[in-house]
């Protein structure tokens, strides 16, 4: 696998790129990687198309066999096969568990900055947010647990957490966990735990524990989320699934599904196996290549005065401190100068920029290059 070669993604219908078709902005904002996806992945594709039925498709047996392996060998998670419950994404769990758990009139608790559909998953006739911010300890974006048991109240029913972290690339530690797993136990909180980013550690010295395995005489309280959908860039296939072993609170999320979910697509279910039963040599890489990347990225945001790079830990996706430029709207200034990157206010920080790093280092550098230029012309 070559990360290096640049795919042209436009007549695709891409999200990403269509942003900004007919135009010569380089788009770096949706966590959506522009490298071609592992070979065994659209092998699998292929074979399936074979067949020339595509409807209504149930999970197959080698899909939960494939999933709870990798579970295991990468995390011990000792996962049963009924635990798990296929969605099409992971912001539809998100709104499911809203709806399962909470009642009218119940709050949520969220931690910003946080990824913006933490923000819109609940009926905000019904439940309102009470928003928490993390603070850094060590240069590092983690739970202000003393000011989220301030916050927690008789009708704060749910968390909302993201691990490891979007945007801040957090991943957090197990002694962390086990407090914000603590606190949500002794106020009856459901977790509701998006670890869709799990596989993309790229510091190698630490290591992602999903929160169910670093808290296990919790684990009946907590909804785990997880996909394969960001590590192996088939987002657009749309599969997800929850991981739920208190068997009530797996019925609850079930019938709040029913009828407004619809099922996964039969080729989702078949890349999704494939990746987690043959994609693991092509994910390595990509850890690799996204390491080299950002590294190359934080040496460059040496030379550009006004930003500040945040330490990551996990994900492809930068956060930049920019508020030492004063901008009103710093991310509508770098896409005047050719650069597409998603603002920070979507996330809870006005003042930050998020940069999507899983491109080509070609296509990275020239990135640079425009934020230098535009830049040097304040």
């Amino acid at each position: 696998m070559s990360f290096d070669d640049q795919i042209s993604r436009k007549a695709t219908g891409s999200l990403k790129w269509d942003r900004y078709l007919d135009t010569d902005i380089l788009p770096m904002w949706v966590a959506d990687m522009d490298f071609e996806v592992a070979k065994p992945i659209q092998d699998a594709i292929k074979k399936r198309i074979e067949h020339p039925v595509y409807g209504y498709t149930v999970a197959p047996k080698g899909l939960d066999q494939a999933i709870i392996a990798f579970l295991d060998e990468h995390y011990g998670w000792k996962v049963q096969p009924d635990w798990l419950v296929y969605l099409p994404g992971v912001v539809t769990g998100l709104a499911v568990a809203c709806r399962a758990y909470c009642e009218d009139g119940d709050d949520i608790m969220v931690n910003p900055p946080i990824y913006h559909h933490f923000y819109n998953s609940h009926e905000d006739k019904r439940q309102q947010l009470v928003k928490v911010p993390l603070h850094k300890e060590d240069n590092r974006w983690t739970y202000n647990i003393e000011a989220m048991q301030a916050a927690c109240h008789a009708k704060m029913t749910m968390l909302m957490m993201c691990s490891p972290h979007n945007p801040t690339g957090t991943v957090f530690k197990k002694s962390e966990l086990q407090q914000v797993a603590k606190m949500c136990a002794e106020h009856n909180m459901t977790m509701i735990s998006d670890e869709i980013h799990c596989d993309l550690v790229i510091d190698r010295s630490v290591k992602h524990i999903p929160t169910a395995v670093a808290c296990p005489e919790y684990a009946d309280n907590i909804v785990t989320i997880m996909s394969g959908s960001k590590t192996w860039n088939i987002a657009g296939l749309n599969c997800s699934f929850a991981i739920i072993s208190n068997k009530e609170r797996r019925q609850q999320f079930v019938k709040a599904a029913h009828a407004i979910v619809p099922g996964v697509p039969p080729l989702a279910y078949t890349a999704t196996e494939a990746a987690y039963r043959e994609g693991e040599p092509w994910r390595q890489e990509l850890l690799t290549y996204l390491a080299d990347n950002y590294q190359a990225l934080s040496d460059a945001m040496t030379r550009l005065p006004g930003l500040k790079l945040q330490p990551i830990q996990a994900t492809y996706l930068a956060w930049i401190d920019a508020s030492e430029l004063a901008m009103d709207d710093t991310q509508g200034f770098f896409e005047k100068h050719g650069v597409g990157l998603s603002s920070g206010e979507q996330f809870g920080q006005a003042q930050f920029l998020r940069l999507n790093f899983a491109c080509s280092l070609d296509a990275l550098n020239k990135v640079i290059d425009r934020m230098e230029a535009a830049i040097k012309t304040l």
